[in-house]
């Protein structure tokens, strides 16, 4: 069985590469897995890339080039890249060919790492539609929901925190506008209350007790 992993941060990923192509194994899929499992993501971006040119239709390539991307912190490179297989994954269900695909890859594993990396990426808006779609097609995945109450969290207190700073820095009516020195002033007490706000999530994260490890 393959795992879910989870990342050292904010959420819960599933980020392991699938065992290769449904008509047979390819030279560069099977050396992308290799260095995938010894760490060596950078190695394994090029095989998995060299993957995507030799079949550029298929989905799994893609996914797995999107989980070495995603290793490496390339979080838009990635976002993209698992798009680029969930759009591959739908022309093959168009297609009625899924089914072999569907023997190795889920929509919703696709669809649940795009919002990891979306998350990742600070694209927290599309993280949320990411996950929800995630838990259309499979409403008992733990995994997604725990992510989404926190890209919930989040966006909430981001909101809060920008409704903040625009009620701080709205014009006043006084004759005289705010100077320089009281601008600077506001400015840098927005930046205090951004740092303690990341520190108090930071906190939460602890104490969440994210799961190291799941199987898929």
């Amino acid at each position: 069985m393959l795992n879910k992993l989870i990342c050292c941060s904010l959420i819960t990923v599933f980020v392991t590469v699938l065992v290769g192509w449904i008509d047979g194994w390819s030279r560069a899929v099977k050396a992308g897995n290799e260095a995938y499992l010894h760490g060596n993501y950078d190695e394994a971006q090029a095989a998995f890339q060299q993957a995507t040119l030799d079949k550029p239709d298929d989905p799994i390539a893609h996914y797995n080039l999107g989980t070495a991307l995603y290793r490496q912190g390339k979080f838009r490179d990635a976002t993209r890249t698992f798009q680029a297989s969930l759009s591959r994954y739908s022309e093959q269900s168009a297609k009625q060919i899924a089914k072999q695909v569907k023997s190795i890859l889920s929509q919703s594993s696709i669809l649940y790492n795009l919002g990891n990396a979306q998350f990742k990426a600070g694209d927290l808006t599309d993280a949320i539609a990411s996950y929800n779609q995630t838990l259309r097609l499979d409403p008992q995945d733990t995994d997604a929901q725990h992510n989404l109450a926190l890209a919930l969290q989040l966006l909430r207190q981001q909101e809060d925190l920008a409704q903040q700073s625009s009620r701080s820095t709205a014009p006043k009516t006084e004759p005289n506008d705010i100077g320089r020195a009281e601008a600077l002033r506001l400015l840098e007490r927005f930046s205090e209350n951004e740092n303690r706000l990341r520190r108090k999530l930071l906190q939460q994260q602890r104490k969440s007790g994210y799961r190291r490890e799941k199987d898929w």
